[in-house]
This record gives structure tokens, sequence and C-alpha cells, in this order.
């Protein structure tokens, strides 16, 4: 029988069941697919920019009217459910002024020095600052810190500053204050005295056979920490007047030692007064400490 005399049925191809699944049905939606790929991709980044672009708006928005609104309304409700005005709180435990005493100049044959008393009200914050002694348009710069409830002098040795006609003025730069942590430091009083226990034996000037005076004293570190330096302050007073100063480094000084100090002042020699030997030491920065076992 020939080919074309074969008789003909009607076969439907989507009532075809293909044991391996593909269906015609199929076989057109993937086609579909394959034919618009670029254009479902095209639509699937536009809806994506669309949603993003949605989210950014709201965020921005609940941004914008937390900042002009928002901050507000969470101080006052702060302050309705714990009875606390921020406000209130911050001005309350803003750092009172450092209290600066009259800057003063002491003449002498190797130079000027400039001192000037400071005093600290503040029992729980303290302050790193820089600080000018200016005679007239020249001055004479450097920096120093504040310890809580502390009262100190300030001062800069043999400056070569001209002061001739001048009214020294001192003035306070760049002042950074820092409150203590209560986890670090809970009891500023017992900190202090356990850091600051130097011991210092009656200053006294000698001379000897060159005939040069020198201030003679004793200091011991009696404190268990180790310092890699401790600046002195040497003042001598008259009553409340200073009338004369001087500064004395002290270099690895290790707890428990004990060093003596022969300081070269002639210009102090002849001056009767008080005088007092100060360490002038930021116990509050740890990198003035030596390591443990280093002592």
């Amino acid at each position: 029988m020939s080919e074309d005399k074969r008789p003909k049925d009607n076969i439907d191809l989507k009532k075809y069941n293909d044991p391996t699944g593909l269906a015609a049905n199929n076989l057109d939606f993937g086609l579909w697919m394959a034919n618009n790929r670029r254009r479902l991709y095209k639509m699937l980044v536009i809806f994506l920019i669309i949603i993003a672009a949605g989210f950014i708006i709201y965020s921005s928005y609940g941004y914008i009217y937390y900042f002009v609104f928002g901050r507000a309304q969470d101080q006052a409700l702060l302050q309705d459910t714990t009875g606390i005005d921020l406000a209130a709180y911050r001005l309350q435990n803003k750092p009172l002024d450092l209290q600066v005493g009259q800057a003063q100049v002491i003449s002498s044959k190797t130079g000027s020095d400039f001192v000037v008393h400071l005093n600290n009200p503040n029992e729980k914050q303290f302050a790193n600052f820089d600080f000018c002694f200016k005679a007239g348009e020249n001055s004479v710069c450097g920096s120093s810190f504040i310890l809580p409830k502390e009262s100190k002098e300030v001062v800069v040795i043999n400056s070569s500053l001209d002061v001739s006609g001048s009214q020294i003025k001192f003035e306070l730069n760049n002042l950074r204050w820092q409150k203590l942590s209560a986890g670090e430091i809970p009891n500023w009083d017992d900190f202090k005295a356990n850091h600051l226990r130097f011991n210092v034996t009656e200053p006294t000037f000698s001379s000897y056979s060159n005939n040069i005076s020198y201030l003679e004293f004793d200091i011991s570190n009696a404190s268990p920490y180790g310092y890699f330096e401790v600046p002195l302050n040497i003042i001598i007073s008259q009553g409340e007047e200073i009338v004369a100063v001087n500064r004395y480094l002290l270099k690895d000084f290790s707890s428990q030692d004990k060093k003596s100090v022969r300081l070269s002042w002639p210009e102090a020699a002849n001056i009767s007064g008080t005088i007092k030997v100060i360490p002038d030491l930021n116990i509050i920065n740890q990198a003035v400490y030596k390591p443990y076992g280093s002592n």
C-alpha cells in the first residue's frame, strides 16, 4: 500500500501524553519565554527600581520628619515618662568654667619665666587645653591639662620673649572637656591619692666649691605605679605671691624608687619664701605608666 493511500487520522497534539513530560503547552511557553527574555529582564529591573525608590523615599521622609519634629516629641515623651528634662540635664552637667588667676612674668638672667594659677571647680570633669602667654603682639604657647578639683600653676620657663613695657595676658585655647568614667574611676579622691603618692623631703639651697647654688631634695614614689616621666613644678612663694618658678623632669620613675635632685638655680638662692615641689602628672592618661614588670 502506497504511503498517500494510508488512512489519515485527525490527531490532536494537545491530547498527546508525552512520557518525558514535555507537553506541547510547555513547549509553547518555553518558546515564548525564550523570545521575550530581554523584555522580561527589563520589566523585572524596572520593578525592582520602583520598589527601591519607594523604600528610599519612605525612609528619607521618616528621617526628615524625625529631625524636624520627632526629636522634640521624643524629648517631651521621655520627660513625661521619666520626669527628666534632657535640656536641663545637659545644662546641669555642663562643666563649670576654669578659674584663671592673674598671669605674671619673672625675669632672670637666663630669660623670662611665666606662671598663672588655674583652678578646676568640677568634681567629675577634666580638661586638656592649649595656652598662650602674650606680651603685646608676641606670645609663647604650650599645652597642658587640669584634673578634677585641681588647683595648679601653668609654667613656662626660660623664654626669650621680650616682655619689656608689655602687659602679660594668658589665653586658653582649644579647651577639651572630658568626664570621668564611673566604671574606670568610681572614686576620684581614692584614685588620685593612690596614684600621686610622692614623698618630697624639705628642699634646701646649697653652695659648693664652684660657688653655684643648687636646690636639693629627695623624692620617692610610694605608689604601686611606675612612670616614664614625672614633671615637677617648683614654686617659691612669699605669702600669696609667687616670686620664682622652675621646672624639672624626672625620667624612669619606678614604683618604690627614690631619686635625689640637684637643680642649678642661682637666681633663687637668695630668695626667702616657701618652696613647693609639685608633680604635674596627668594620671588619667594611660601613656604615662610603665608596664607592670618593667619597674
